[in-house]
């Protein structure tokens, strides 16, 4: 997208720079996040149409910074000044709000041997390798087409940063593995129960069906140390109040069996539920006053602990503004709807061990995954995609894991109801079967170690220097007059 979008827009003028943006963005957006429409749709309960606007009205929103991108390009007299906008976008990228955040960097994802940089600059460093790339490649293009001269600082400084990379990442891999080979003593097993059971499935039947999944598996497999379900699990609520019971609105499996399911397994598991908070409503009736999405870790013989998620996902936990409009338009949409929100990532205790909790989308945002690893030997992200179908994002949301993984260098063990379930390594090596879209059950071993990276020491310092420069730049050049092209010189109207 990127060169192409660099020969058509450099010297074109910002109105039609703009423009050309614009539509590159707007086109990448939609062809690349079409499951965003789907999400809507599931989520909302909106319908086809309300849900059809609703995701074009993002797409826009998206191309926002894919437009001031073809601005800053149409302002570029030469190629050689196209790397003037390169800081511009690094930092747009990173900071520009939005539903789902992803580099174009992260594209390299599979490629181990750029993937190691990470740790240096975190994505936004293969992003800048991307755009220089292209940036070349325009040059050469223009070069060819004798309309200017040969790149050779751009062609010397990509051969030279992809050289660093090639020989950084093998590097780096191998100082990994070592690391990992002297602590194999180490290693844990843990079990995945990937049900894949659709909502309406879950409330019914959802309880049962993992713990007989999950007596199959510790039959087959008895050194499981910790057990994984995914987000959801158990839909009827633990009461979060202080001082009360968590347990006391689960009468049901209590009356039954006799058990919760605290009381079924004899090994530390964690799993997907809703917490809620009572208060007194009308008529001495109990209300729900505020309402969590958690995860629960219960430790036999140990500490346990309750995570209530920190960041919702947008537009299917909490719609901005939706507490501002008329309480009669709320009451049209019931399936819509905010919810109350966590303030801290409590560390838990597995053995010598601690982890932490990331629920579904809190596990591809940079920031948060950085600070959620600092004191963290590995961390736990249970997840529910069954609502995005069987799309481009269930291999995109693995992939942003990945880079999440690298970047902290810390292992993310990953357990969803629709796959693929497994362990990311510190090298971003995915162990697991990759089994989607059907009910598996099986047993990964990891080492539970963080290991210190410049990444996590100093966070996003690069991204926010290069958004100071690339305005810097911008502004800087104001009023500098932009060379006409030819079609203007020819007396055709530009846009």
């Amino acid at each position: 997208m990127l060169c192409p979008l660099m020969l058509a827009a450099q010297g074109a003028g910002k109105k039609r720079g703009l423009l050309l943006g614009s539509l590159c963005g707007m086109t990448f957006v939609m062809v690349s996040f079409t499951w965003v429409g789907h999400a809507i749709s599931e989520f909302t309960s909106l319908g086809t149409i309300l849900s059809l606007v609703l995701y074009l009205l993002w797409v826009c929103y998206e191309a926002v910074p894919w437009a001031i991108l073809g601005l800053a390009l149409g302002r570029c007299r030469s190629t050689p000044q196209l790397l003037l906008v390169l800081p511009l976008w690094i930092g747009l990228e990173h900071y520009y709000p939005r539903l789902w955040p992803w580099h174009l960097g992260g594209a390299l994802y599979d490629r181990s041997w750029f993937l190691q940089c990470v740790d240096v600059l975190g994505a936004s460093g293969l992003t800048a390798l991307v755009f220089l790339t292209s940036a070349t490649v325009a040059g050469f293009v223009r070069w060819r087409g004798r309309g200017e001269g040969f790149p050779r600082w751009r062609v010397a400084a990509s051969t030279g940063l992809l050289l660093a990379c090639c020989v950084y990442g093998p590097m780096r891999l191998a100082s990994l593995k070592h690391m990992e080979q002297g602590r194999a003593a180490d290693k844990l097993t843990v079990g995945f129960v990937q049900g894949f059971l659709d909502p309406m499935e879950r409330r019914k039947s959802g309880l049962q069906t993992y713990i007989a999944e999950t007596r199959e598996l510790l039959e087959l497999s008895p050194q499981v140390e910790l057990l994984l379900w995914p987000e959801g699990i158990d839909w009827i609520p633990l009461d979060l109040a202080p001082g009360a019971d968590s347990w006391r609105l689960h009468p049901e499996n209590a009356e039954k069996t006799g058990r919760f399911i605290r009381d079924e397994f004899k090994i530390p598991m964690v799993f997907g539920g809703a917490g809620v908070i009572l208060a007194p409503g009308a008529q001495g009736a109990l209300e729900i006053d505020e309402s969590y999405n958690i995860a629960v870790y219960l430790s036999p013989g140990g500490s346990g602990g309750i995570y209530r998620k920190n960041h919702p996902v947008p537009f299917g936990e909490s719609v901005p503004g939706w507490d501002l409009l008329p309480e009669s338009w709320r009451r049209a949409f019931p399936a819509i709807g905010n919810l109350s929100l966590g303030d801290d990532n409590p560390p838990m205790t597995l053995g010598k061990s601690t982890f932490r909790n990331l629920i579904c989308y809190e596990a591809v945002l940079p920031e948060y995954v950085r600070q959620s690893a600092i004191g963290s030997d590995f961390l736990v992200n249970i997840t529910e995609d069954y609502w995005y179908g069987n799309t481009a994002h269930i291999p995109q949301h693995l992939s942003v894991l990945i880079l999440r993984s690298v970047e902290s260098r810390i292992p993310v063990l990953r357990c969803t109801n629709v796959g693929p379930s497994g362990i990311v390594d510190i090298t971003g090596e995915f162990h697991g079967p990759r089994v989607i879209w059907k009910d598996h059950s099986f047993t990964e071993s990891f080492i539970p170690v963080r290991v210190e990276s410049f990444y996590s020491s100093w966070g996003h310092w690069f991204p926010l220097l290069s958004l100071l420069l690339g305005v810097l730049l911008l502004y800087s050049s104001r009023g500098r007059p932009v060379a006409e092209p030819a079609s203007a010189r020819e007396g055709t109207e530009i846009c």
